[in-house]
């Protein structure tokens, strides 16, 4: 009989290949990478700066702000510079953002106008929050008159003691496709908030809180009533209560 040999075990691979020189080689060209990149991060320089999302802040405006060039974008002072951008009336939040060659992109997010406040011949927009924006030629904004408050400068927030209400009202009627369509004007009253149809202006009171539920039940009797007996015919549509819509309509009808 053949005596069986031992078979010690080998520290070389099944393929012959020893693994401690492969995983140093590794190593070392992870080092070397990141020395590279160090390097690389150290000589980096500011050359351009970009701007992304503004629609309606120019470009022109925007680069009013200096950020200075041909230094390393650790020597900037981000947070002074997101401060100056979001000075700017439209500008709600901006974020800076340091590109592999040094070069720097500013993604700008702007305030979304919500309504058009009159106030004798001066005009401007607000957004949700009440913050007034100034006309912007060529950047006309399909939404209702506002009617009620005083007009103040630019960046301003709307003031008045019922700004909370104008504008929470202002937040669902954008949510509303077909309240947005058929309302042109809004004012507050004694009343709370009457609006008027941008068709034949019949008047619609909304009162003071609740608007969501109101202005469902003002689509409902939309399409339900108004498109049956026409708009045409309606002077008055009082939304306030909870089981019924109080109509007052042309020529002493009900």
């Amino acid at each position: 009989m053949t005596k069986k040999e031992p078979h010690n075990k080998s520290a070389t691979s099944k393929s012959g290949i020893h693994p401690l020189p492969w995983m140093a080689g590794a190593i070392l060209v992870l080092g070397l990478a990141v020395m590279a990149g160090i390097y690389w991060s150290s000589i980096m320089k500011v050359q351009e700066i970009y701007f992304e999302g503004p629609q309606f802040v120019s470009e022109k405006k925007l680069r009013e702000i200096d950020i200075p060039t041909g230094i390393h974008p650790d020597s900037l002072n981000t947070l002074d510079l997101i401060k100056a951008f979001e000075r700017i009336p439209y500008v709600k939040q901006a974020a800076i953002e340091v590109e592999p060659g040094g070069n720097l992109t500013i993604q700008i997010s702007e305030r979304q106008p919500v309504a058009m406040l009159l106030d004798d011949q001066r005009e401007m927009y607000i957004d949700g929050e009440g913050i007034l924006l100034p006309m912007i030629t060529g950047k006309a904004v399909n939404v209702p008159l506002l009617h009620g408050f005083d007009v103040s400068p630019a960046g301003d927030t709307l003031s008045g003691t019922h700004v909370k209400s104008v504008t929470a009202f202002l937040a669902q009627l954008q949510k509303k496709p077909v309240s947005d369509a058929t309302i042109s004007e809004v004012a507050w009253t004694e009343n709370g908030i009457v609006a008027l149809t941008n068709q034949h202006g019949v008047k619609l009171i909304f009162g003071k809180t609740h608007f969501a539920d109101r202005l469902r039940n003002w689509e409902a009797f939309y399409a339900e009533i108004i498109k049956q007996k026409g708009i045409e015919r309606m002077q008055m549509i009082d939304l306030r209560f909870q089981q019924q819509i109080v109509t007052h309509e042309k020529h002493g009808d009900k």
